[in-house]
């Protein structure tokens, strides 16, 4: 049994992964966290309660972080200060953030990984894969489209994506959509000048973020100390 303690437990996606969480018996979700004015504190979250974040934590072998991004890097602080396995599915890290979350996993496994979704990981694959095949004069743009309430743009996800590319000699312009109540697609377009391959993830509930949470559990509660992104979990190359 692989004990989960939950960041951000009590929104959207903190509420998602409560219930992805339940539906595997090999995992046992001990408690939640979230910040310490939020009106749930004390409430019954999965085999625990949802505690106020600086208070005592329950026993886990892994967090998993939906928070924000400030909050995030705290939580890695201290992960790296007891070798915590963490997973930190938060968004909208700046560059000193993210360089902060790179140093702390020197001292502790920690998976990156802005999108939980296996189709993202999928797509990560895919878009690796395609960028080793891509031909002289093809031209590569990321088109990610979300609903028009999301703070950051571009997303995480694109960012990724286009960063891993990137280590393969080609980096995507990213064009960003907020409309409407799209829940998530990022679509990577590759253009000659007579033919186009379009490479699509399409998100159709929020739900499809979590479906990856048990096998990213799974992943980093074994690993030694590092900085682990979702193609170390979908991995081909």
């Amino acid at each position: 049994m692989i004990r989960v303690l939950l960041f951000g437990a009590a929104g959207r996606m903190g509420t998602t992964a409560c219930e992805e969480i339940s539906r595997h018996a090999d995992l046992m979700l001990v408690g939640g966290v979230e910040r310490p004015d939020h009106p749930g504190i004390g409430m019954k979250i999965g085999d625990g309660v949802l505690v106020a974040d600086g208070d005592l934590f329950p026993e886990s072998d892994v967090w998993l972080d939906f928070s924000l991004a400030g909050p995030a890097v705290a939580h890695a602080r201290a992960a790296a200060s007891i070798g915590k396995a963490m997973i930190v599915a938060a968004t909208g890290f700046g560059a000193s953030e993210e360089e902060e979350i790179v140093w702390q996993a020197k001292l502790c496994p920690i998976l990156l990984a802005p999108n939980l979704s296996a189709g993202i990981g999928m797509l990560e694959n895919l878009a690796v894969a395609a960028t080793r095949l891509i031909p002289d004069g093809f031209q590569a743009v990321m088109v990610e489209t979300h609903h028009k309430t999301k703070k950051d743009a571009p997303s995480g996800t694109a960012l990724r994506i286009v960063e891993r590319m990137g280590k393969y000699g080609v980096k995507p312009e990213i064009q960003s959509i907020r409309a409407g109540g799209v829940v998530g697609e990022h679509r990577i377009q590759l253009y000659g000048a007579e033919e186009e391959l379009i490479i699509m993830h399409r998100a159709w509930s929020r739900r499809a973020f979590s479906s990856g949470i048990p096998r990213a559990v799974r992943f980093i509660v074994r690993q030694p100390a590092g900085l682990y992104s979702l193609q170390d979990i979908f991995q081909l190359d």
